[in-house]
C-alpha cells in the first residue's frame, strides 16, 4: 500500500532535477507528487500556500545559499540540503538552521535518497512531536496554579513553573541556578530531603509568613518539587481547633451548670467560665447585688436581664467584645437556664424542710398514738380474758354438776357457751400477737432459714401427723431478719398449706427459693383447695375468711401477720390464683436489710421485678 509523499525540489540545475524526478518515480512505497522552483523565493512564495513533506534544498541558489533560506523561511517539513562538495562546516551549518541531513551530489544514488528521505521524515516528524510535547508542558506547567519544579542532583533547578516562582518569592533568574540561592530555604528541610533523594514531603514557613507544602517524587532526570500553599488550610484547621475547644469548653460549661444547686454556684461558674468562653469577663449579679466598681458606668459593658415568668433572676455583664462573641447567646442561655433551675431547688428545699418539720411533728404524733393503742390493745385483752375464764370456768362446773339435769337443749347451750368462749380466747391472742408485732421488735440477725424451716416443722409435726402431710424444700438462704417474725411466717404459711387440704388427699407442700439481682424470691405451693382469683387479695386482710369455722378452724389473722412481717422486711408477698389444684404463694426479701424502723408501722416497699402488679397498687 502506497503513502502520498509531496516533494519540493529547489535547485536552479534541470540535470540535477531530472536526476531527482528519476530516483523519487522509482519508490515504490510512495505515491509522490512533485513541485520544483529554481529559486529560494519562489519556494517561499510556494510554502505560504502547501507546505510540502519533503525539500530536497541546493545549498547554492541564484538568490541565496540553503542556509540562508532555512534561518529565514524556517519551513515546517523535512529538509534534506544537497551540495557538490562534501564540506562537513556546510553540514553542521545545516543541521543547526533545521535541516534533517546533508547529501553531497557527486556520490548520490537512489537508496541513499531513499534512506535520506525516510530518515529525514522519521527525524522531522518525532522532532514535530517533541516540540508539540514541550509546548503542552509548558502551557500545562503555565496553567497549574501549584507550583512545579525539577532540580537535578546538584540542586540546580531544571525547569520552573510560574506558579513556583510566585510561591518561592523567586524570579526568571531561578532557572538554571542553584534552588539553594533562596537564603530562606537553607534552615527548612527541603534541601535535606532533596540530598537524600528518596523523596517524601515536607512543610515550608516563608518569610512572608505562608505555609508551603513540598512533596518531592524521583525523577529520570533529578526530582521533581511539587508545591502548594497550605496556609488557608492550617487557618481553617486553627480555626477549627478554636472552635471545638470553644464547644468542649460549652459542654463541659453545661454539665458545671448542670451540677450547681445555688444561685450562688452559678454565679461562680459564669465568672470563671467566661474569660474562655467570651474572651472577656463576665459578672452575673444576683438580685440586690450592686455591680464591680470597675464596670459601673462603662458604656463597653454589656447588661442583659434575666428573669423568669416575670420575677428577676439577676444581671448578666459582660465586658467589652464579649457581646460580639457568637458563643455569647448560648451562654447567657445556659447562665439563665442554671438560675430557673437553682430557684427551683432552692424552692423545693425550702418546701422540703417544711414537711420534714410537718412529718417530724405527724410521726411523733403517730409514734405517741401507736403507743398508746398498743398499751390500750395490751391492757384490753388482759382485762378481757379475764371475764372470758370466769365464764368458761362457772359454764363448765354447771355441766359437770349439773349436767345430767339438763335436757338436750340445755347441754347443747352449754358447749355453744364454752366454744364461744375459747373461741374469742383465741381471738384475744391473736390481736395480741399483731400488737406485739412491733411493739418489742427483737433486733434481727444472720438466720439460716433451713435450720428455721425445721424448728417451724417440728412445732408442726401434730399437724403433719393428722393430715399425713408432706413439707418439701429446696435450699434457702442465711439472711439478716427477725427470726421469731420468721417462725411466725413460716408458722402460718405451712400451717395453712397443712390444714386447707382437699378431703382424703393427703396435702403435699414444696417451698424454693431463687435469687435475682439483689432480691430472694420464695415460692411455696400445695395441693389444697386453692384460692378463687376474686380473694386472692381479700384473704390478706385482718379476719377476712373464706370458710366457716365448722369446715376450718381460725379468725382470719394469719396472713394479714404473714403480710406485715414480709413487708416490714422490704419485702413484698402475693397469691397467684392461676394454680390448679393448690395454691402458689409467693414472697419477696431484699439480701439488704431496709432501713426501716421496727418501732414504726410497717410501710410497703417498691415490687420486686418478679412480682405482679397488686391488686390494690
Amino acid at each position: 500500500m502506497t503513502r502520498p509523499l509531496h516533494v519540493l525540489i529547489v535547485d536552479d540545475s534541470p540535470e540535477d532535477t531530472a536526476t531527482y524526478l528519476r530516483y523519487l518515480r522509482g519508490w515504490p512505497e510512495w505515491h509522490v507528487t512533485l513541485s520544483q522552483a529554481s529559486l529560494g523565493e519562489d519556494a517561499a512564495d510556494m510554502l505560504r500556500g502547501t507546505t510540502p513533506d519533503l525539500i530536497l534544498l541546493d545549498y547554492q541558489l541564484p538568490d541565496m545559499t540553503g542556509i540562508e533560506f532555512l534561518n529565514e523561511f524556517r519551513p515546517d517539513c523535512a529538509v534534506i540540503v544537497l551540495t557538490g562538495v562534501g564540506d562537513e562546516e556546510i553540514a553542521v551549518q545545516a543541521m543547526r538552521a533545521g535541516a534533517q541531513d546533508y547529501l553531497v551530489k557527486g556520490r548520490l544514488t537512489p537508496d541513499a535518497l531513499r534512506r535520506a528521505a525516510q530518515a529525514a521524515l522519521n527525524t522531522h516528524r518525532l522532532s514535530r512531536a517533541l516540540e508539540e510535547a514541550r509546548t503542552q508542558q509548558a502551557a500545562l506547567l503555565s496553567s497549574i496554579t501549584d507550583g512545579v519544579l525539577l532540580v537535578d542532583a546538584h540542586l540546580t533547578v531544571q525547569s520552573v513553573n510560574p506558579a513556583a516562582q510566585q510561591l518561592l518569592g523567586a524570579d526568571d533568574s531561578l532557572l538554571g541556578a542553584s534552588l539553594l540561592t533562596l537564603d530562606w530555604l537553607t534552615g527548612t528541610p527541603l534541601p535535606d530531603l532533596l540530598r537524600g533523594a528518596g523523596g517524601g514531603s515536607a512543610q515550608l514557613l516563608t518569610p512572608q509568613g505562608r505555609w508551603l507544602h513540598a512533596r518531592v517524587f524521583p525523577a529520570e532526570q533529578g526530582q521533581t518539587v511539587y508545591l502548594y500553599d497550605d496556609t488557608p488550610r492550617r487557618e481553617i484547621e486553627a480555626r477549627d481547633h478554636a472552635h471545638a475547644r470553644q464547644l468542649t469548653d460549652l459542654y463541659a460549661l453545661a454539665a458545671t451548670l448542670n451540677a450547681a444547686r445555688t444561685r450562688v454556684d452559678v454565679q461562680r461558674i459564669a465568672r470563671d467560665a467566661a474569660p474562655a468562653l467570651l474572651g472577656s469577663e463576665a459578672h452575673l449579679l444576683l438580685p440586690g447585688e450592686a455591680p464591680p466598681p470597675a464596670t459601673a458606668g462603662d458604656p463597653d459593658w454589656q447588661t442583659t436581664p434575666l428573669t423568669h415568668d416575670g420575677d428577676p433572676l439577676g444581671k448578666l455583664l459582660r465586658g467589652p467584645a464579649g457581646d460580639q462573641n457568637p458563643l455569647a447567646p448560648t451562654f447567657t442561655q445556659l447562665l439563665h437556664t442554671a438560675l430557673v433551675r437553682a430557684a427551683l431547688l432552692e424552692r423545693v428545699q425550702r418546701d422540703r424542710d417544711t414537711l420534714d418539720d410537718r412529718v417530724q411533728a405527724r410521726t411523733a404524733a403517730l409514734e405517741r398514738s401507736n403507743r398508746d393503742l398498743e398499751q390500750f390493745a395490751h391492757v384490753a385483752s388482759h382485762d378481757l380474758k379475764e371475764p372470758l375464764r370466769t365464764i368458761a370456768s362457772f359454764t363448765q362446773l354447771l355441766q359437770g354438776r349439773y349436767g345430767a339435769q339438763l335436757d338436750d337443749r340445755g347441754r347443747r347451750y352449754m358447749g355453744i357457751i364454752v366454744d364461744g368462749a375459747q373461741r374469742m380466747s383465741t381471738l384475744i391472742e391473736d390481736v395480741l400477737a399483731i400488737s406485739r408485732l412491733h411493739a418489742r421488735p427483737t433486733p434481727p440477725t444472720r438466720t439460716d432459714l433451713n435450720v428455721l424451716l425445721r424448728d417451724v416443722l417440728t412445732q408442726l409435726q401434730a399437724l403433719l401427723d393428722e393430715t399425713g402431710g408432706q413439707v418439701e424444700a429446696g435450699p434457702l438462704p442465711t439472711l439478716t431478719l427477725n427470726p421469731t417474725q420468721f417462725t411466725q411466717l413460716f408458722l402460718n404459711l405451712i400451717g395453712n398449706a397443712l390444714k386447707f387440704h382437699r378431703p382424703g388427699v393427703p396435702p403435699r407442700v414444696h417451698l424454693s427459693a431463687t435469687k435475682a439481682g439483689d432480691t430472694w424470691h420464695f415460692t411455696l405451693r400445695d395441693n389444697g383447695i386453692g384460692v378463687p382469683a376474686e380473694y386472692a387479695e381479700r384473704v390478706f386482710v385482718i379476719f377476712q375468711r373464706l370458710h366457716t369455722r365448722d369446715q376450718y378452724a381460725g379468725n382470719g389473722i394469719g396472713l394479714a401477720l404473714c403480710r406485715r412481717i414480709v413487708e416490714a422486711r422490704g419485702g413484698r408477698i402475693w397469691l397467684n390464683p392461676d394454680t390448679d389444684p393448690g395454691t402458689e404463694l409467693h414472697f419477696t426479701l431484699p439480701e439488704v436489710v431496709p432501713a426501716i424502723d421496727p418501732d414504726m408501722p410497717s410501710v410497703r416497699q417498691p415490687v420486686s421485678d418478679l412480682a405482679p402488679p397488686r391488686p390494690d397498687a
